[in-house]
């Protein structure tokens, strides 16, 4: 596989912004993703400082604060691990790639990068999205001060958005590209399990995103605008396309190397069973004893580049988590309606 200037100069480029201020600031991802939610959940909360409002208002703003903060703080928290993890996983997947170490190392601290001139177009989706979303949330009718703190937040969670997304949508599109050529090994599936990681981690990063809308439907049951909910409506779509895409090539890579090493084996198989198996000798036996084994472990090899572990994973933390945040909305929503 030869890597195009695009490639290339994805590798010299700046890391995202969002990478950039956490090295700045020399914190952990935790402590990162910690400090820019509370500062965002005390940013939204000064309008209970500076207006007289009821207790229904009041609820409004600590849910707005609540999943604005939440959000910023999965974005900035979980960013570095999934870009960085991606460029493990290209390392990983040095065995079954069909490239030099310094082509490798290209790849993989390109996936952390974004040219300025792809960064400014981003954005300026972001700030067109962002500014179409505020008007359609009506945020121009309210106070100064809210106004203020709701269009600041909705546009900062388009740009940052903007920011990551596309720059997932772009590392999984290079996975599936490197899955079309990689050369799968049957008999050690983990030598290529790493695509199966690159899938995963990003899904759990939007997931994550996702859950933070849940707490909207804690607050107000079923009458959430659906105005609000364009920006899950936008990421669904999108984490189908990030697990998929990294999984897409090399499958049918697997599949075919499944295929041909069954067509060889069952070759060599017919060349012996031509004869009488009571006539053959007992080498000749014992080597169709070894075919027939290598031919089941070829036929049974798993068709997902996933190991049990990542399986659990996906169970543990993509499937468990929407599903408790549902179901305890669910039960919210009853508990209402009884009362």
């Amino acid at each position: 596989m030869e890597l195009d200037n695009a490639l290339r100069e994805r590798a010299d480029a700046p890391e995202l912004p969002l990478l950039r201020l956490q090295n700045r600031l020399g914190l952990s991802s935790f402590a990162y993703g910690l400090l820019v939610g509370a500062i965002s959940f005390a940013f939204l909360l000064l309008p209970l400082l500076a207006y007289e409002l009821n207790a229904s208002a009041q609820r409004d703003i600590m849910t707005s604060a609540l999943f604005f903060s939440s959000s910023f703080a999965i974005l900035a928290g979980f960013a570095a691990p999934v870009f960085r993890g991606a460029a493990a996983d290209m390392n990983a997947l040095g065995p079954v790639l069909p490239l030099n170490e310094e082509d490798r190392r290209i790849l993989a601290r390109g996936l952390s990068r974004m040219t300025r001139a792809t960064l400014l177009r981003e954005l300026g989706y972001g700030a067109i999205a962002g500014a179409l979303h505020c008007y359609l949330l009506g945020h121009a009718t309210l106070p100064p001060l809210l106004m203020l703190q709701q269009i600041t937040a909705t546009m900062t969670l388009w740009l940052l958005m903007t920011m990551t997304v596309p720059k997932l949508v772009a590392n999984a599109l290079l996975f599936s590209r490197l899955g079309r050529c990689a050369k799968p090994d049957l008999l050690r599936p983990s030598r290529h399990a790493a695509f199966g990681s690159a899938a995963l981690r990003p899904a759990l990063f939007l997931i994550g995103t996702l859950c933070a809308y849940v707490v909207l439907f804690l607050e107000n049951g079923l009458s959430v605008e659906p105005t609000v909910l364009i920006g899950a409506l936008v990421s669904l779509p999108t984490l189908l396309g990030i697990i998929t895409l990294p999984l897409r090539g090399i499958r049918q890579r697997i599949a075919e190397a499944r295929v041909a090493n069954l067509a060889v084996l069952d070759q060599r198989l017919e060349a012996i069973a031509t004869a009488q198996l009571a006539d053959l000798p007992t080498k000749t036996l014992q080597d169709m004893d070894i075919l027939l084994d290598m031919r089941e472990r070829v036929a049974q090899a798993p068709g997902w580049p996933l190991d049990l572990a990542g399986v659990r994973r996906i169970l543990l933390y993509i499937v468990l988590p929407p599903l408790t945040w549902v179901a305890a909305a669910v039960v919210e929503m009853l508990v209402d309606a009884m009362v």
